[in-house]
């Protein structure tokens, strides 16, 4: 799926990832966060702890790969 129906999935289904937020516009360190964003032209999925900073969990040429795969992690911690 597209980062577009992506959006509008979590929106329709309303999912919600338990203590984390979701953000898709850029890679932070703040804590309890689950990203997905275009970045050196490539998707990386990352994931932020408490207090450790960010690490990736997946990279993907191709953003429907990137946003099933992202929307599986998002399921996985709701």
């Amino acid at each position: 799926m597209t980062k577009f129906e992506f959006i509008e999935r979590l929106k329709k289904e309303s999912i919600r990832p338990g203590e984390y937020c979701i953000v898709l516009d850029k890679i932070t360190d703040a804590p309890l966060v689950l990203g997905c964003v275009w970045e050196s032209n490539i998707w990386k999925i990352y994931q932020t702890k408490e207090r450790s900073g960010h690490f990736i969990i997946e990279e993907f040429n191709d953003e429907n790969e990137a946003f099933d795969f992202f929307y599986e992690t998002i399921l996985f911690y709701a």
